[in-house]
């Protein structure tokens, strides 16, 4: 949870103290008029470049980016340990005691105990809908492991969207860094001729090169941590996903819930193991 304040505090104590040890004066890095021509356009451009859905899931990712990772081990114990209960249900009572589970988990006295699971929207949708499927007794000829991986394909897909947009932002940012230098230059065009001031002109050049710094730096330093960060919260969740359908196969291909439990726990990353006490 704290890894990201204190990357962002070496980040720019490292840019600032690094400039001050030069020689430099701090305020020659503050023109606010370069940071709204850079940034204004950059949100511009993403939003005109993605729809909608892509940029609240963009905010969603901003989120967890600061407020720490989604997916951790307590989350894996809490998805097995709700599978294995909604299993054990289904072959003491039938398949039709879990409809009123998977009807309204909110409400379900099963589904309450793993709040984890019921905040990541995504899991639980994942999995009522798979046992939603299971409930309609669907035929043999219909391949449930290929329809579990078309699920997670789609939503490891919509997921990447997010990282695609942010990452060609990133790469247009040094270009916009340039269009504030640009206009930075015509600006120091205008004070030659006459009695031209020196220090007006000096101060004019170093706004513009203020520009392609800003454009370079919010790229590579900023941006850029922030893709490759959604990127792994994005194969972590898929992770997830993948161990929840191997538990799901598994079970629909009629093996007890203590084997099923254990096949899905074979299917958990190692930074994330759960120990066969904890499910």
């Amino acid at each position: 949870m704290f890894a990201k304040p204190i990357g962002i505090i070496i980040i720019l104590f490292s840019l600032l103290v690094g400039f001050v040890l030069m020689g430099g004066n701090l305020g020659a890095l503050w023109h606010p008029s370069e940071l709204l021509v850079i940034l204004g356009i950059s949100f511009g451009a993403f939003l005109a470049s993605t729809p909608v859905y892509v940029w609240t899931k963009t905010l969603t990712y901003l989120g967890r980016f600061f407020a720490g990772e989604r997916v951790s081990k307590a989350l894996y114990a809490e998805t097995l340990g709700l599978l294995e209960e909604l299993a054990r249900l289904s072959r003491s009572s039938g398949m039709l005691a879990l409809e009123k589970h998977i009807v309204n988990p909110e409400n379900s006295p099963i589904f309450m105990h793993y709040s984890k699971v019921l905040k990541h929207k995504d899991l639980k949708k994942f999995v009522v809908d798979n046992f939603s499927y299971l409930l309609l007794n669907p035929p043999a000829s219909l391949n449930f492991q290929h329809h579990l991986q078309n699920q997670i394909d789609d939503i490891y897909q919509s997921s990447m969207e997010v990282p695609r947009a942010a990452g060609k932002v990133a790469d247009w940012l040094p270009g916009f860094g340039i269009v504030a230098a640009v206009l930075g230059v015509i600006i120091t065009m205008e004070l030659l001729g006459g009695d031209m001031d020196v220090a007006k002109i000096g101060t004019a050049i170093g706004a513009a090169l203020v520009g392609t710094l800003t454009g370079v730096f919010f790229a590579f330093a900023v941006v850029a941590p922030f893709v490759h960060a959604v990127e792994v919260m994005i194969r972590q969740d898929r992770s997830l996903f993948e161990m929840t359908a191997a538990f799901l196969e598994a079970y629909a291909s009629g093996v007890s819930p203590n084997l099923a439990v254990e096949i899905g726990r074979q299917r958990v990353p190692p930074e994330f193991e759960v120990p066969r006490d904890e499910d």
